[in-house]
């Protein structure tokens, strides 16, 4: 699904929302983790992100 309201989807769903279109990743990092081939530089550039950067990346990702 779109990222767009992904912060508002815990609340209705009483749950951490599943990612990607099958549902195999539980979390926002774990979608990004995930992605390969074209998305493999976005990917590896996530990975190339301080601890502290990523938090605050999938900080603001949850709130959109």
């Amino acid at each position: 699904p779109p990222l767009w309201g992904i912060g508002k989807l815990k609340e209705p769903l009483g749950q951490e929302p599943e990612f990607l279109h099958d549902g195999r990743a539980k979390s926002l990092e774990e979608a990004v983790l995930w992605h390969g081939g074209e998305a493999k530089g976005v990917r590896d550039a996530f990975m190339n992100l301080s601890k502290k950067d990523r938090k605050k990346l999938l900080k603001y990702i949850g709130e959109l």
